[in-house]
């Protein structure tokens, strides 16, 4: 009995021992709060779709050509701008590119002029539309045999899915239909340099060492001079490396660059913000939905029209409060950075950080990386992503604190300078940096290098 009883206290024990104390702190946000966070997000090109789908769900929200009456007594002190129609002055939009037709409805068009059996015409349609992003039909052949045998039930031999390939390789433009891009350069070498064997031979035979710039190797395995294998790098530079370039994407609409924001830089050299508004007319609840719920008496129809009513009110003090947080921090950005503002040179550009912001206006970080994200600013020295005004402080050895911007400018100099049949490693730059009181590792070049989409040393050099 004893033995057992200290068996059942050891149990216990241990299972006591095995208890712990938490506590875990949650924010739990409402629906309403979730969706400000997300209006605070969205750039102004992607509000005003955000507005009309509000407009279309909520029957009780409709636009008007008056400012709403319960947001008349914080229009003046809280910076509340209405949502009125913008002029070429107050919204500017910029053309990003002129997308013209696709690449498919530009190959399906010359496949249409071509008087072939109905199978062939299939066939190279079908290609057309197994081509990637780059124009490049990188599939196995089989494969698509298998696909047309398991998807459409049509059995085809790979001759004449070959017939089909070289068919389409014979479209414009050229090089579309190769499964990668070495047979896409050799396509067109074939074509438009026939007379050019070297070149067609070298991308043939030694792709990979062209394309690693091993100059030495290609010399000595090809017998040919300096200045002819240059040639060849000049020819294929003269090349298009995608079929695709210059046709837009299926489905995509035009695109434009669109400022949130823009700094007027006044005669004494003070900053003007201006937030710029979607071409739409104000917002107000529904007079006719407000009269409906004074007359009705049906319980079920009250709690519609309420509920739709106060989502309305909600939605339109959401964007009131949008503008005056975005205004806000855009206001102590503006600030913080006002000699970059006044210049326009980058080197006046300041460290500043996320925190910087928070701290100033009194909000959290989160709220800060919200208005910053995807929206641009529109100064007299261009436009320009709002999240390029942050970076990392620096501390050069006289004490001077500057940003890493100005150390990634002195780099891409460098670079530019630099002897291209002897380009600048990632360590020989380090140590010029450091002579110039830079002192980074050749880790920390390489990141900075690689995030500016700059190529290493190897692929950087020419003949």
């Amino acid at each position: 009995m004893l033995f057992l009883f200290q068996g059942r206290l050891k149990t216990h024990y241990f299972k006591m021992n095995k208890q712990r104390l938490e506590q875990n702190q949650k924010v739990n946000l409402s629906p309403q709060q979730i969706q400000f966070l997300s209006l605070l997000q969205i750039p102004i090109v992607e509000l005003e779709k955000r507005i009309k789908e509000e407009l279309e769900d909520n029957p009780a929200l409709e636009e008007t050509n008056e400012l709403p009456q319960h947001v008349e007594d914080i229009k003046e002190d809280r910076g509340f701008s209405n949502y009125s129609k913008s002029t070429t002055d107050t919204n500017q939009f910029f053309y990003v590119e002129d997308k013209k037709e696709s690449l498919s409805d530009y190959l399906h068009s010359q496949l249409n002029t071509l008087n072939i059996n109905e199978d062939l015409n299939f066939l190279t349609s079908y290609l057309i539309n197994s081509l990637n992003e780059f124009g490049f039909l990188n599939r196995s052949l089989q494969s698509i045999c298998d696909d047309l045998l398991i998807s459409n039930s049509i059995s085809v031999s790979l001759d004449e899915i070959n017939t089909a390939v070289d068919l389409l390789k014979s479209f414009d433009p050229c090089g579309v239909g190769a499964k990668d891009l070495q047979e896409c350069l050799i396509i067109q070498l074939s074509k438009l340099f026939p007379e050019n064997i070297f070149a067609k031979n070298v991308i043939k035979n030694f792709y990979i060492d062209f394309t690693n710039k091993n100059f030495d190797k290609i010399i000595k395995k090809t017998g040919a001079s300096k200045d002819d294998l240059k040639a060849v790098y000049k020819l294929v530079e003269s090349l298009n490396p995608s079929p695709s370039r210059g046709f837009s994407e299926d489905n995509i609409p035009e695109q434009y660059i669109s400022a949130d924001f823009s700094v007027i830089l006044k005669n004494n050299n003070e900053l003007e913000i201006e937030l710029k508004k979607p071409i739409l007319k104000n917002l107000k609840p529904s007079l006719y939905y407000k009269n409906l719920l004074a007359e009705t008496n049906d319980k079920q129809t009250i709690s519609f029209l309420q509920n739709k009513i106060e989502q309305a009110n909600w939605f339109i003090d959401a964007l009131i409060k949008r503008d005056i947080t975005l205004k806000k921090v855009m206001n102590a950005m503006a600030q913080f950075q006002k000699s970059f503002f006044i210049s326009g040179n980058e080197k006046d550009l300041i460290p500043m950080k996320l925190a910087d912001i928070a701290n100033i206006v009194n909000m959290d970080i989160s709220t800060i990386s919200r208005v910053s994200n995807a929206k641009y600013v529109e100064t007299f020295f261009g436009t320009f992503k709002l999240k390029e005004l942050f970076s990392e402080a620096y501390r050069k050895d006289n004490g001077e604190v500057i940003s890493t911007k100005e150390i990634k400018k002195r780099l891409v100099e460098l670079i530019e300078l630099e002897d291209k049949s002897n380009p600048y490693t990632d360590e020989k730059l380090s140590e010029i940096l450091e002579k110039e009181e830079y002192h980074i590792a050749r880790r920390t070049v390489a990141k900075y290098r690689e995030g500016m989409g700059i190529q290493t040393s190897k692929i950087r050099k020419k003949l």
